[in-house]
């Protein structure tokens, strides 16, 4: 039994995102479905029953934050993993092929709807589905947008070992839920969201969806040996309880640097700008309705 699909494919996202869009509107085609296609979604879609979202971690917010702006129930969000690190895919599929992933879509009984926290940043709306970090991860994606010759997880494996020997702790705060977690140097704050970033690294190995939280993790001074140690751990999240790294969960969270010279900051793999030397994050529960398998996979 077929129904109305509606594909967006990124054009600009790296990875293969482009040939996919093309293979996933055959798929749903093969299967009955209607199928649109855009490169973008502002807003709720009437007469839609599934977005799907072909792309990467940034992609993928875009389009949550579309579906997010509806007060009414609207159609849930299928990922497609499209672009580098994937990942929000990973944190509800795994590393499932998606051509399986689809079929469960499409089959009742194969899968659930979860509607996943969302996590607003700044005043002028900006939010953010999988994570936002400070400090060592941002470098991590800015450097990574200038790597050739490496795609996927490995790019972003390749821009850490890189980012290693610029390692600079800023002066910083991070307050969660009015009571200050970490103060002084500090060479990484995240929050999210999933537990993985880039993909590969499961900073945040505590994480659930939609638990109307968002997890937080700091990593104080520490030189390119001991981070390139917490590193190697950070696979696969046994990071937590070492010397210099703190966690928490929390609903508001405010991450500063105390000298007052503007954040470097990175929202689900995409480096922002103008983010002032303060910023402030608030969940949102059960903000967007996404396609997931009926147990969780990771969180």
């Amino acid at each position: 039994m077929g129904g109305s699909a509606l594909v967006v494919v990124n054009p600009a996202a790296r990875g293969d995102a482009a040939r996919l869009g093309g293979d996933v509107r055959a798929h749903l085609a093969a299967a009955g479905w209607t199928v649109a296609t855009a490169d973008r979604l502002v807003g709720p879609e009437p007469g839609v029953d599934l977005v799907v979202a072909v792309g990467g971690d940034g992609t993928v917010r875009e389009v949550a934050l579309g579906l997010a702006r509806s007060a009414a129930e609207g159609p849930p969000l299928l990922i497609v993993p499209g672009g580098t690190g994937n990942s929000v895919y990973r944190a509800l599929w795994g590393d499932r092929p998606w051509p399986g992933v689809l079929d469960d879509a499409l089959t009742p009984g194969r899968h659930r709807v979860r509607r996943l926290d969302l996590g607003r940043w700044s005043d002028d709306g900006r939010a953010f589905l999988l994570g936002l970090s400070a400090g060592f991860m941002a470098r991590v994606v800015e450097v990574s947008a200038g790597l050739e010759g490496t795609g996927g997880r490995e790019r972003y494996q390749a821009a850490a070992v890189a980012a290693l020997d610029d390692l600079r702790p800023f002066p910083g705060r991070v307050t969660v839920d009015g009571t200050v977690m970490a103060a002084g140097p500090l060479t990484m704050v995240s929050v999210g969201g999933a537990r993985h970033r880039a993909g590969t690294f499961q900073l945040l190995p505590r994480s659930v969806l939609d638990d109307g939280l968002l997890d937080v993790c700091t990593i104080g001074e520490v030189d390119a040996a001991g981070f390139a140690e917490l590193a190697g751990r950070v696979v696969d999240g046994t990071h937590v309880g070492r010397p210099g790294v703190g966690y928490t969960q929390g609903r508001s969270i405010v991450i500063e640097r105390t000298d007052g010279e503007p954040l470097a900051v990175e929202t689900d793999g995409d480096v922002e700008a103008g983010t002032g030397s303060r910023i402030t994050i608030t969940v949102v529960p059960g903000a967007v309705p996404v396609v997931a398998p009926p147990e969780p996979v990771a969180g």
